[in-house]
């Protein structure tokens, strides 16, 4: 097999969000690896990620658009038949998220769920979705993480502001990803007589729903991937409510590589890596999640232990482990080893 790989990244659009953004940093790492690396698209430049590797834009992404190379991925569900079908080489699927879990898109489950079939390897985010595509799909799975690059690191800090600053990430109308838990989780901490200040970072504008509910103090919008660690690491608290429909949780990643002391769900992509250092309590329990923020917000000491297991669990997500993991897992596909390895 040939050294240096063709690898088609396949993108419906590039619109800011967690999932493009994970894809967008692998293929550029691909590319830092001497690999010829193409994004391919049906939509536009993105206006918030420096791209650095060829884009070529396609009317629609169907097979016969997809240039030849050695492997195409597929970073979504609605880009998997394009890189099936594609006449050259060999396709996969970076499965971020079981999509015919969401609750927004119940119409398209069927489509999904028809594509999923389709036997194509794939690369998953976090174990837990390389579990479910090997037993309810049948397709072999390799895990292939993100990537933390080095502009996410603590501040030197030895204390909580006098007034807590604590973060909730995601736009509210995305129901699964907690928010509304978060929030009323923050009126709960100031009942019980916390001073705190709400920081929320989110791609879509404030909403009148959210309002009614509570103001934020501070509401970033949009806010361009380069600023966020800055933002990130002058909070002091992460608040992470998602569902069992979250496929990693990028947010509560970088929270621990900046120093943030992290509550959050108790599910399956938060066990799998943050098990050691955030505080986990049932989704959906505001009272949960506020006694968990109240004993990490009163306890300085607590706090500093809590930041200093996050930098080490965040230390493992760096750009060469990933880097390693994503050439293994792609010569593992080009090469045909995915039909009779695991």
């Amino acid at each position: 097999m040939k050294n240096r790989l063709t690898i088609n990244y396949l993108f419906a659009d590039l619109s800011l969000f967690g999932g493009v953004k994970i894809a967008l940093d692998q293929a550029h790492l691909m590319h830092g690896r001497g690999h010829d690396v193409r994004v391919v698209t049906a939509g536009g430049r993105p206006d918030w990620y420096r791209l650095d590797v060829p884009l070529t834009h396609v009317e629609a992404l169907t097979p016969d658009a997809v240039p030849a190379a050695d492997v195409h991925v597929a970073t979504f569900w609605t880009t998997i038949a394009a890189a099936a079908g594609a006449a050259s080489g060999q396709g996969v699927h970076y499965c971020q998220g079981f999509e015919a879990s969401y609750l927004h898109n119940r119409a398209e489950h069927p489509a999904i769920l028809e594509a999923y079939a389709t036997p194509l390897p794939a690369m998953a985010l976090a174990p837990h979705l390389a579990d479910l595509l090997r037993t309810r799909f049948d397709r072999p799975a390799r895990v292939v993480p993100p990537a933390l690059t080095r502009a996410w690191r603590p501040r030197l800090r030895r204390t909580i502001h006098r007034r807590p600053r604590v973060l909730v990430v995601h736009p509210f109308e995305n129901a699964w990803k907690g928010v509304r838990t978060a929030l009323e989780t923050i009126l709960e901490l100031r009942r019980r007589g916390h001073d705190l200040v709400l920081v929320r970072l989110s791609q879509w504008p404030l909403s009148d729903a959210e309002r009614a509910l509570v103001e934020p103090d501070e509401y970033h919008e949009h806010l361009s991937p380069e600023r966020v660690p800055a933002l990130m690491a002058g909070c002091d608290l992460l608040l992470a409510p998602s569902w069992e429909q979250e496929g990693f949780g990028l947010p509560v990643l970088e929270a621990l590589a900046t120093g943030v002391p992290v509550v959050a769900s108790d599910i399956p992509a938060f066990r799998d890596f943050a098990a050691g250092a955030a505080l986990l309590v049932p989704p959906e329990d505001v009272r949960a999640f506020a006694d968990a923020a109240e004993h990490v917000l009163r306890d300085p000491g607590r706090w500093r232990t809590m930041r200093r297991a996050g930098i080490d669990v965040a230390g493992r997500f760096n750009e060469k482990a990933t880097a390693d993991a994503a050439e293994a897992a792609l010569r593992w596909v080009a090469e045909g080893r995915w039909r009779t390895a695991p």
